[in-house]
């Protein structure tokens, strides 16, 4: 046997098909794929194909010959991206299935486009370029009379694309496992355009530069056309001082007993802009400044993980961790604000403040709060060239430094609604804004919906405002199954064993769990005893005695859980019926977006954010019309079809927004920010100016 090795979507399968109708050649696989059989005795077949990295073969004899097919790697990573979403994964986004090949992070994508390359060159004994492949094939197989004995060719065989395509070829069409049709239909997306250069208009040109950044060595090595992008990715190399851009997170909301929208955004930015770090150490060093120190975004990203840990130790689900004076105290604060509604805790944290309990902290730290700050200014102002605050609120941690800002803002209800929020916010809100606006080199909006708000409000910042969403995290939010998992989730809140319908916030007038609860009770009114539950999820934040006092008939079919651990919320997602989350406004709307990565449809306040986030998959309400609402739960109730649409809508529609993009067009503000610092010329192919950065 041989080896007939390529990264994916570079000729493999064109090369086998050509092997077998010209030479009456057959082949098999292989590789670790468990969802795909191999062949009985595959090792026996003449060729076997793979896309493996040479140490990875089985059987692993040196000796065997090793052919390798090389495609361009724009070609190859676009084709990849159209097969992922056409094949591998139906309905995932071609923009997010690019970056994700592109950077082939901890080793995925068999290596990534250049070290399978690298090694393959190495190890091969005939390399063949698909550019050749398609310009000239017998020419091309004929070199593997180096390595085997081939039969002589029948020239009058040889396949065209075309015949591939829109035929049933041997190879790349499921023949083994499909039927007819869909033989046919896979013939179509597998053998999609098999030509070069496909790359030049269906690669956008950011993700062509981070292309060069990543595999350049290589492409340069192979000796491919580099293009405008490519050229001036080299020249850059060549004149670059080698200095990595700098940049230092404002990260105290991570701090936050609760987890919230803004928290959880901060910390899943954190946790995709490590992944950038790690693939592109010489380019990025990013620190967290939280309580006046700076922390390397790595090993901060730890601390959050053991918060996270301290956490789930509170429900009595780990033991727990090892920790410091420090930690106890601090966690007993946690805990305290954890069970009290925000208003009572409000009004007792002077009492706790009067108390020594602060300088016992001031004297285990060693020095006073605002010394440390004063420390970190002058730190960062010596070694940072950009500070990013995630919430204007918090511009008082950063407002004595001299470094360039970049804001993200997350919605306008301290204007729009000022009811909605206690005075002292509001008026904190207000000061930030007011910070933002004259020092923010660059500010981020989490939609377009806030943007616009914010521009109505602020129509100077126009030029410096970039919409980059927000996202759900795939891992940790996806449909949950297990009988036993879920019998323990339940028993930990007491949710009865009957079907619900969930709603998740911090229980606020924003929010309009009071017409949602209205709803839910005239709803209930008319069903029947086996009729659903509403979960209602979340601690108590403030005004919310209207909620509470609900004693009509019906209530007891509400269950309050109070706060919900962070890795309980995909299984309660999953289960429900549908989220409920008709708020009055949304500067986004995270956990709609989690529950639909769960694959449950959702129920939304037809204002704001939430239909550009929503999207088909829920039911659009009125927020103020109780009965408008009351329609939809009936009707997702009543109509399982409609249901499982909205649930399959749902899991194509979050998809479509990441966190690992939102990492990258957050870094390409920093890189527009900085470079303009550094050199005040324009850079067209990394300033974002007014662009709208978000699932296209």
């Amino acid at each position: 046997m041989i080896w007939l090795a390529s990264f994916p979507r570079s000729g493999n399968t064109f090369f086998r098909n050509v092997l077998y109708e010209v030479y009456g050649l057959e082949s098999s696989t292989w590789h670790r794929e468990p969802q795909y059989p191999l062949d009985p005795a595959y090792d026996r077949y003449p060729v076997v194909k793979t896309h493996l990295l040479p140490d990875q073969l089985v059987p692993s004899d040196p000796s065997i010959p090793k052919v390798y097919i090389i495609r361009e790697g724009r070609d190859a990573l676009v084709s990849m991206a159209h097969h992922r979403k056409d094949i591998i994964e139906p309905g995932s986004d071609y923009y997010l299935n690019l970056l994700e090949a592109i950077l082939a992070m901890d080793g995925s994508f068999f290596g990534g486009w250049s070290e399978n390359v690298r090694q393959w060159t190495k190890a091969a004994d005939v390399i063949i370029r698909f550019e050749d492949l398609i310009a000239d094939p017998i020419r091309e197989v004929e070199k593997l009379r180096a390595v085997m004995d081939l039969p002589p060719p029948r020239k009058e065989k040889l396949p065209s694309f075309a015949d591939l395509k829109f035929g049933t070829p041997q190879y790349g069409a499921g023949r083994k496992i499909l039927d007819d049709q869909e033989v046919a239909d896979m013939a179509r997306k597998n053998f999609r355009r098999g030509k070069t250069g496909a790359w030049k208009d269906e690669m956008p040109p950011e993700l062509e530069r981070l292309f060069w950044e990543l595999h350049g060595e290589q492409m340069l090595a192979l000796g491919y056309e580099l293009g405008p992008i490519g050229e001036s990715w080299l020249r850059e190399r060549q004149e670059a001082s080698g200095e990595p851009y700098r940049i230092l997170i404002e990260g105290n909301k991570t701090e936050d007993a609760h987890m919230d929208g803004i928290r959880r955004y901060v910390e899943e930015l954190m946790y995709s802009l490590v992944a950038f770090q790690r693939r592109q150490p010489e380019k990025w060093r990013i620190d967290v400044l939280t309580h006046g120190q700076i922390t390397p975004l790595p090993q901060y990203y730890h601390r959050i993980e053991e918060r996270r840990e301290l956490e789930r130790q509170q429900f009595g689900i780990r033991q727990p961790i090892h920790k410091d004076w420090e930690h106890y105290l601090l966690s007993f604060k946690m805990r305290i604000r954890q069970i009290l509604p925000t208003a009572v805790y409000d009004r007792l944290s002077p009492v706790y403040r009067a108390l020594p309990i602060r300088r016992i902290l001031a004297w285990i730290r060693g020095e006073s709060i605002q010394e440390r700050y004063v420390r970190a200014w002058r730190q960062a102002s010596a070694h940072h060239e950009l500070v990013h605050v995630p919430l204007p609120q918090n511009y008082l941690y950063v407002e004595q430094m001299t470094l360039p800002s970049v804001f993200t803002v997350h919605d306008m209800t301290h204007q729009l609604f000022p009811e909605y929020h206690e005075p002292g916010n509001v008026h904190l809100a207000a000061k930030g804004m007011t910070f933002l606006r004259e020092h923010a080199a660059a500010v981020i909006a989490v939609s377009s919906s806030t943007r616009r708000d914010l521009l109505d409000q602020f129509p100077e910042l126009e030029a410096r405002t970039t919409v980059i969403h927000e996202a759900a995290n795939g891992d940790r939010f996806k449909p949950m199954s297990g009988d036993e998992t879920w019998r323990l989730v339940r028993e930990r809140y007491q949710i009865p064993d009957q079907p619900y319908f969930i709603s998740l916030s911090t229980l606020e007038p924003r929010k309009n769990l009071r017409h949602v609860v209205e709803a839910f009770l005239r709803f209930s009114s008319r069903q029947e005893r086996e009729g659903p539950l509403l979960l209602i999820c979340g601690r108590k934040g403030w005004r919310t005695e209207e909620v509470f006092s609900a004693g009509q008939a019906g209530s007891e079919r509400i269950h309050f859980t109070g706060h919900v651990l962070d890795e309980d919320l995909p299984w309660l997602y999953s289960r429900a019926l549908a989220m409920c989350y008709v708020a009055h406004y949304e500067g986004f709307g995270l956990p709609p977006l989690e529950a639909m990565r769960c694959g449950t449809p959702v129920i939304y306040g037809n204002n704001s954010a939430l239909p550009e986030v929503v999207g088909e998959a829920g039911l659009a309400a009125d927020s103020r019309d109780v009965e408008d609402i009351q329609k939809q739960m009936e009707r997702l109730w009543q109509d399982a079809g409609l249901r499982n649409d909205l649930a399959r809508k749902a899991v194509w529609q979050s998809r479509r927004f990441s966190w690992l993009r939102t990492a990258f067009d957050t870094l390409r503000v920093y890189e527009s920010v900085i470079r303009r610092q550094r050199d005040p010329a324009p850079h067209p192919v990394t300033d974002t100016g007014t662009q709208t950065l978000h699932p296209s």
